[in-house]
């Protein structure tokens, strides 16, 4: 403060500080006394003007108070409009779902989606001011695409009631017996994530340097919104198992608590969980984590448990390490429009760096490809630069290594711009849609050392790379967006139509 003084005192005066006239003339009274004239003849203009405009705007009042009571009258009668009818409904909050302030969108706000929410124009007729608003709340019925009003096909007391989840599991614990569907499964299910609640106080989307600059939503973020509102809205007469099949699903921000804190829980979190959990009961959970779900400390005092001390639940996993493979996504991209296929420069291409995922994986990708370019005079692109986007657009094939862990985020940026991608894997893939995959419908998988076989079959056909690129584009909203991805978890956990495109893998040897 004592600078700021010094500095006033040298220039101008600080705000509210009495400034000190010095040396006025007389030129420069007599220029202020006629500015003054002016401006009462000004204010005075201007009062007599307001006096009119008031007249008139009465007597304008009074005219249509006179048209509007002849509009009202119907057959001799006032017409009054029913209660309610002029003013907004006032929203409810689903529950389970975030708060107002944190909600972020299912979908970018210029992409409709299959469940647009109702529109509400208020009773004024002036336009309604312009304020930044918050997205419209998750889907509030049973409407992911053609779930509708779906009921599950099978009677818990059936062997088919959970015939499909015992499957699954089997692959990894081929001993399992069946497990029972309890009879207070709606109490048991909010009484499970009413407990777990305690936990996700004050809990964002993950957000910060370990995420690129990315905050959210994620899939375990539109998992937990998007069934919190389906269930808090569901129609009377609905059971828990037309919506969540023959599982109790555990609605919990696993990402979100697990990596803020260091890659591990707070002090309570999987011991509540551990102590909720029925153990002759299925449960499902949905996992965005590369280390999955309780991480892969080799020390059990930091994560206490593993998910192989589970084996009654079900994990679908977008990180790389559960029962069912999902999608890996982070921030939404657009679809592109590009050339036709032969008319693009480059074969094949990756821009990115090498030095992530295993190591040597991502060189030996770089060597196959660049040689196989050599040998078949194919232009191939690998390296880093601001221009990935047109790289990655001009390209036919594009090179999609795995990252820290069996997944890959870019993956699923080439579905949702329209592109075929080639995955590489080690230690096993992770396919989601797999029969899409290895019917080499949406794209093509390989090994770094088997980078040239997979090329040279790929190129082989270039009608089918063609019919590939529009089957991909085609699936986009189905397969690859959040709301595809929620359907076809959906359809997984209830057989809807057919039970989609997700596949049962065993549960990996290794976390990573």
């Amino acid at each position: 403060m004592r600078m700021r003084m010094d500095e006033a005192e040298e220039g101008e005066p600080l705000i509210g500080a009495k400034t000190q006239v010095k040396n006025v003339d007389e030129v420069d009274v007599l220029t202020v006394q006629e500015s003054r004239q002016r401006n009462c003849f000004c204010l005075l203009a201007g009062i007599l003007c307001g006096i009119a405009i008031f007249v008139a705007g009465t007597l304008w009042e009074k005219h249509s108070a006179s048209v509007g009571s002849i509009l009202l009258v119907s057959g001799g009668e006032k017409t009054v409009p029913p209660p309610g009818a002029l003013q907004q409904p006032a929203a409810s909050p689903s529950a389970g779902a975030p708060p107002a302030q944190d909600l972020q969108p299912l979908v970018p706000t210029q992409l409709s989606t299959t469940i647009p929410t109702p529109a509400f124009r208020p009773a004024t007729t002036r336009p309604a001011v312009t304020t930044p608003g918050l997205p419209p709340l998750t889907p509030t019925k049973l409407g992911l695409f053609s779930a509708g009003d779906y009921r599950y096909p099978h009677d818990p007391s059936s062997s088919a009631f959970n015939a499909k989840a015992m499957e699954c599991l089997r692959q990894t614990n081929p001993d399992l017996q069946r497990f029972e569907y309890p009879a207070d499964a709606e109490e048991h299910f909010e009484e499970l994530n009413r407990t777990m609640s305690q936990f996700t106080r004050g809990v964002k989307p993950l957000c910060g340097k370990i995420s690129a600059g990315f905050c959210g939503p994620w899939l375990e973020n539109y998992w937990i919104w998007e069934f919190s509102a389906i269930w808090k809205n569901r129609k009377n007469g609905t059971r828990l198992r037309d919506i969540f099949g023959p599982y109790i699903p555990i609605i919990f921000p696993f990402l979100d608590i697990f990596i803020p804190h260091f890659y591990r829980y707070p002090k309570g979190t999987l011991e509540t969980l551990n102590q909720t959990l029925r153990p002759n009961v299925l449960y499902l959970a949905v996992s965005q984590c590369d280390d999955g779900i309780f991480g892969h400390w080799p020390d059990r005092k930091l994560v206490p448990f593993r998910q192989t001390d589970f084996p009654n639940m079900l994990v679908l996993s977008a990180g790389g390490y559960g029962h069912v493979p999902l999608p890996l996504f982070k921030q939404i991209e657009a679809p592109v429009q590009a050339a036709p296929i032969p008319e693009r420069t480059y074969a094949v291409s990756f821009m990115g760096s090498l030095d992530h995922g295993p190591k040597g994986s991502r060189p030996t990708m770089k060597a196959m490809a660049e040689r196989w370019g050599k040998l078949r005079n194919k232009t191939v692109r690998i390296g880093k630069g601001s221009d990935w986007k047109e790289v990655m657009t001009n390209t036919t094939l594009n090179l999609s290594p795995r990252g820290f862990g069996r997944n890959a985020y870019r993956t699923e940026e080439l579905f949702q711009m329209g592109f075929i991608p080639v995955y590489i894997h080690e230690k096993g893939p992770w396919l989601f849609y797999r029969d899409l995959w290895t019917e080499e419908k949406i794209g093509f998988f390989s090994t770094p050392g088997g980078l040239e076989s997979t090329l040279d079959r790929a190129f082989s056909d270039m009608q089918k790379l063609m019919d590939m690129e529009r089957r991909i584009r085609a699936m986009r909203d189905t397969h690859f967006m959040p709301l595809g991805v929620l359907d076809q978890i959906s359809k997984f956990m209830t057989e809807r139509d057919g039970g989609g495109d997700l596949r049962c893998e065993p549960l990996p040897d290794s976390i990573l």
